[in-house]
This record gives structure tokens, sequence and C-alpha cells, in this order.
């Protein structure tokens, strides 16, 4: 014993002696650091260093809110992403440098609960202090990204000045130009790039030749000009009216066109709504089972930030359940949940084929909501008490594609936009007056004005299609097992109206119109659709600024129902 004692000893002598050894020169800088600070001269402060002061403090003995002279507080919003979450940003007055980014307690996406807007500053500051030992009630964060926003005015490799190609493409070649030299070039072009000739926006600029004669639809010349804008940074409506107005080009893009629209349109299929392209969210206060494609809580989707707040709210102290879908395992699946999150890695593009799995496995084992579905119109929304109806039952001519209508059938005038549906004895109906459910499957054909037609229901169409392959099939394309669509299907379709479908970012690609309305359509075919624990049409929109009584119905008309 006394030996090993000894030996124990000795090795750790050992030890002692190597780190001493090998940091000594480290502790030497640490400790000199410590002292006057990294570049040799004391720092600002024994305990921050020389980190900014903090913004205000709190008297200890009045409780008084105590400014720091040196910084200016701003409130303004968030341009790192299309969610324009509220800011609070610190600057120095002396250089007018902005030095933190953190949120605003008074904007929803970055406060919870957020601070009315009649509250005075001091009170809004004062809350986002210990001062009464809140916890975290009102705290206001700010993710990376809006943090990240410092460097777009401090970053070493900002643009600031005019840049032009200075070698061949992909060179990586620049060289700076004066200003006056880029408008002069822009416009009336030449050998620019000693690359040969480049029309500018002089020649461009022809409204009377078309772009092709052979597809005069394309319009003049003019439209091969492309305009694209970033992002709603104030900016867009004057670019338009140089665009549209101005210069004569349709070929108009910003940030919806190339990021979201897919998703917005497919929302906008799905919701009847070509217009406004609303966007659909789960209500997270009260749903129990959630699927994210796409998308992930706290990681992506919009807005981002408070969708991961209220997520991680509801499966801590609610009922909510969730699977993330998603190629990439991302922090939305946290551990400490346990079961009550999980992930499901699946080959990135195949989220359609991953809901046309799922929509097939609902209609072939009829776990959908019939009564909702089998609502032609108003009357059957009424006699049912849903929240609305859809066009599941209404016949779509099988040769054109079109809606069957009351003119297709001869009826009267005014029942001549009126689609078409079938009873339960097999008869054409206007999907306005059936009251009773419609067939939702029919393949076949009925009697119009023109002679016989054949026809198919909505859902029939969606269902011949998910059945153009097997679960086996579709699991094969997303690289997982089948008994994991399945067991998905199964939980999806168990909670009534009280389970969701959330989607986004996996819907930006080619066939993204295709895949947001399959995605969407799940929440169809549970009839969750402006339920309570369902999907809300108008995504909770928040009231316009300075408003505090939130409205009634959404956007659409659509009333959440219990």
């Amino acid at each position: 014993m006394l030996c090993r004692g000894l030996l124990k000893g000795a090795v750790a002598l050992g030890g002692a002696a190597a780190f001493v050894g090998g940091y000594s020169e480290t502790g030497k800088r640490l400790a000199k650091g410590l002292a006057t600070g990294s570049s040799g001269t004391a720092p600002l402060d024994h305990i921050t260093i020389n980190a900014h002061g903090p913004e205000y403090r709190v008297d200890a003995k009045t409780g008084d809110l105590v400014m720091n002279p040196d910084q200016q507080i701003s409130f303004t919003m968030c341009q790192g992403c299309n969610t324009m979450c509220g800011l609070r940003i610190r600057s120095d007055k002396e250089t007018g440098q902005v030095i933190r980014v953190a949120g605003n307690p008074y904007h929803p996406l970055s406060a919870d609960a957020q601070i009315p807007y009649s509250t005075p500053v001091r009170e809004a500051l004062l809350s986002l202090t210990r001062k009464g030992e809140s916890g975290l009630d009102h705290r206001s964060t700010a993710c990376g990204r809006g943090n990240a926003m410092l460097s777009q005015m401090n970053s070493p490799h900002r643009v600031l000045k005019c840049l032009k190609r200075d070698g061949p493409r992909g060179s990586g070649k620049w060289k700076s130009i004066p200003f006056e030299q880029l408008v002069e070039e822009v416009v009336d072009g030449g050998d620019l790039f000693g690359e040969g000739p480049v029309e500018g926006l002089r020649a461009i600029r022809d409204l009377k030749t078309p772009v092709d004669p052979e597809n005069p639809e394309y319009g003049p010349k003019a439209n091969q000009l492309a305009v694209v804008h970033a992002t709603g940074d104030g900016r867009n409506q004057f670019i338009k009216r140089f665009a549209f107005n101005c210069f004569g080009t349709r070929n108009y893009g910003h940030h919806g066109s190339y990021c979201g629209f897919a998703m917005r349109a497919g929302s906008g299929a799905v919701m009847g709504d070509f217009k406004k392209f609303a966007h659909g969210k789960p209500d997270f206060e009260n749903t129990e089972f959630a699927i994210f494609l796409g998308s992930a809580p706290g990681n992506a989707g919009k807005p981002f930030k408070r969708s991961g707040r209220m997520v991680a709210e509801a499966r801590t102290t609610g009922a909510l359940n969730y699977v993330v879908v998603d190629p990439v395992l991302t922090n939305a699946t946290s551990y400490a949940a346990h079961d009550r999150d999980r992930w499901v890695p699946i080959k990135p593009g195949t989220d359609a084929a991953f809901a046309m799995a799922m929509i097939r496995w609902i209609i072939d084992n009829e776990r959908y909501d019939a009564t909702f579905l089998s609502n032609a119109g108003p009357a059957g929304v009424k006699a049912t008490g849903e929240a609305g109806w859809s066009n599941a039952t209404h016949l779509v001519n099988v040769k054109s594609g079109k809606l069957l209508t009351g003119k297709d059938m001869g009826w009267a005038e005014e029942q001549a936009e009126d689609f078409v549906a079938l009873d339960n004895a097999g008869l054409p109906v206007s999907h306005k007056q059936l009251a009773t459910p419609a067939k939702l499957f029919f393949d076949g054909s009925v009697e119009t004005a023109n002679g016989p037609v054949a026809v198919k229901t909505s859902l029939q169409i969606l269902a011949d299609e998910a059945q153009r392959f097997s679960i086996a099939e579709y699991a094969d394309l997303c690289g997982i097992k089948p008994e994991m669509i399945e067991a998905l299907a199964q939980e999806f379709t168990s909670h009534g109206k009280r389970a969701a479908i959330n989607n986004h970012g996996g819907m930006m690609s080619s066939n993204g119109f295709y895949t947001a309305w399959s995605v969407l359509m799940l929440n169809v075919l549970i009839g969750s659709w402006n339920w309570k624990g369902g999907v809300s049409v108008s995504g909770g929109a928040f009231p316009s600024f300075g408003c505090e009584s939130a409205c009634k119905t959404d956007p659409l008309g659509w009333v959440m129902s219990e």
C-alpha cells in the first residue's frame, strides 16, 4: 500500500511538473492579460475586461432605471431573414457604431409575452431586469442571425465601392470603378469585359420589338431586363415603379420569388387563395401531435424563433408530441424531451414522396375525416358544424381536368357557376345546395348538356395518384422503412382534429408547388384546418402596430372552431 501511494505521488508530481513546464508561458500570458489586457494596456474593467458597459442598470436602493450616458438604445426590426423580428440595438454615442443586438420587448416575435405598445420605455426596460424576479417572463431575445447582422455594418469584407469583374467569369477578380462609370456602362453597354459587346439598358428598353416573334406572349424586348430585389426593406415599391412603370419589364423578382414562393403557391392552392398565399401554422398551444416536414421548430420555418419557444413550452407543460422529418438532425430534437420529440431522417428532396405515402395510407385505411370531406359546400357546413368545406366531392372532367359546373350541366343561369357533386343516390346536385353528405369516391360518367362525360371526384383523383406507388416504393425513395411511414400516419390520424403537419424550407425546389400542396393536403384529410389544436389558415397573424385588440376572424374570413 505504501509503495502504491508513493508511486501515485510520483506520478502526480511528474504530471504537475509536465503541466508547469508545458504551460508556463500560457500562464504568464494569462496573468498578464488579466492585469493589463491582451494588448498590453490596462483593461477597461476588472470584471468585464474590455467589453462594453451595460446599456443601463437598476439602482439597488431606489429601484430606478439608470441609463448609460455613453450609449443610445433604439428599437427597430431585423432584416436577417424575412420574418423581421423586433430588435433592440445599442450604439456608442461618440462613434455611432452599433455595439450589440438584442430582442425588442414590444415585439411578439422576440418577446414572450410581449410588452403592450402603450408601456413606457423605462418600464419596458425594467421588465428585462431581475427587478421583481419575474424569471423569463417578457425576456426578449435575438437569434444568431439577428446578432450576425452586426457584420453587415462592421465586416471588413463589406462592399463599399462599385465593383466590376476584372477577369474571366469565376476568376474572383474584381476592381473598383467610379459610380459615374457604373451608370454609363449599365445604360450604354459596350465591350465591357473584353469578351464582345454587351447590350445596356438603353438598347434593351425596346417596347415594340418582340423578344420572340414566334411566342408573342413573351412580350417586348424590354422584358429581357430582370430586376431582382432582396426583401421588404422599404425600397421594393420604388424598385417596382422603375421596373414596371418606367422601364417596362415584367421580370421583377423579390424575396418570395426565389425563397418561399413555391411553398406559398402550394398553400394558396390548398386554401383556394392565390392572391394572399396565406401561411398555415399549427395551433401549438393545443396541438397534440405535429409533424415538421422541411422545417424544424427553433431552427427553420417562419417565425422560427417564436415557433421554437411555443413548441418547447408545449412539449414541457402541454400535450404536444412531435416529429421532425429532415435529412439533418437539428437541435429541435432534444434528449431532454425523451420520446416527446423524434427525428426521422429522409433523403433530401423526397418530401413529396413522404407526403404521398402518408396520403395513400390514410385513404387505404379510411383514416380520413369523412364528415368534413363529404361537405360539398356551405349547406353541408351548416348541417355538420364544421369550420369549412372542401372540393373533395366535386366532380372533375377527366378529359379536360376542369371542375364540372352548372353551365356544363345545362342548369339555370343562377347555378351556372356552381360546382357539381353527387348525393347519396348518385344524382348530380349543386355544391351550394347539398346539405347531406356527398359521395367521396366516384369514377364513372354523368349526363351533361352535351352528353355523357367521364368524371371523377377530386378525392378519387388524389387516391388514384397516391396509389401509383406502394408504401414500400415511397419509403425506398425516402430512404426509410415502410413501417416508419405507416406508424407516423397511424399516429397522425389518432388525435382527431388536434394534429397538424407544418412545412416551409423543404418546399423550395423545382417541384416545390406540388410538394407543399401534398404536405398540406394531409391537414385537409384529417379536417384540422382552423380547428383548435389543428392548423390556422392565417398562420396566427398579429394585429397591426398600435392596435392591441386581436381580430375575431383571420384575413380569409375563416373562424377558428373549438
